[in-house]
């Protein structure tokens, strides 16, 4: 016991940013971790730590729950994100590099969840939303992020263009790398989705 002591002092001494900041609470699949602490495939219970970078394959599947405001994220295959403490500056809870994450606030969670994709920013309060990035082969490589409430408001940032827009639940909007939004009905059809891509292209 006192050499776990030991241990747990020298992470924190040498890797200050070591804070194990949530839980995994369900996993499937090939579920990789790379990070100051642990490195290699995570499991159910395992700790999560502030600056962790999650990589899935295209069968994996993994849910936790932020410690401190009880924010539960699910990450879907195909997807890298990098994850952070929440807290009250600037900085994002998740990057999205690439996939699918749907995210849960809890009702009563006072605090901003910041998710950071290529190109935009989401702010969201009381929320619960998806956000997906897709770069479509078949549109010229045209590279968008995808961002659809459930519940609650959130206001997404187009850094490109710099422009602002609020979304509502049922709504969807599309946030693409030349600087523009689209807004789409959450429930619409691939067809028409496929059809306002290649209107951009035009």
């Amino acid at each position: 016991m006192r050499y776990l002591l030991i241990l747990f002092t020298c992470i924190n001494v040498f890797y200050p940013r070591s804070k194990s900041i949530a839980i995994c609470t369900e996993i499937n699949g090939q579920v990789l971790r790379e990070g100051i602490v642990r490195n290699g495939q995570m499991r159910k219970g395992d700790s999560v730590y502030d600056g962790d970078k999650i990589i899935l394959n295209e069968n994996g599947f993994l849910s936790f729950v932020f410690i401190g405001d009880k924010t539960i994220v699910d990450i879907h295959g195909n997807t890298i994100v990098k994850v952070f403490e929440p807290d009250n500056t600037s900085k994002s809870n998740i990057v999205l590099f690439g996939g699918k994450v749907i995210v849960q606030m809890e009702g009563t969670n006072n605090k901003k969840f910041i998710l950071d994709a290529p190109s935009s920013t989401a702010i969201a309060s009381n929320a619960h939303f998806m956000t997906e990035y897709r770069s479509d082969m078949i549109f010229e490589n045209l590279s968008y992020s995808m961002f659809t409430s459930f519940a609650g408001e959130i206001e997404i940032e187009n850094l490109v263009s710099g422009t602002y827009m609020n979304i509502q639940r049922g709504e969807t909007v599309m946030s693409t790398r030349e600087g523009k939004f689209l807004p789409l009905d959450t429930f619409r059809n691939q067809m028409f989705i496929e059809q306002t891509l290649r209107r951009i292209k035009d």
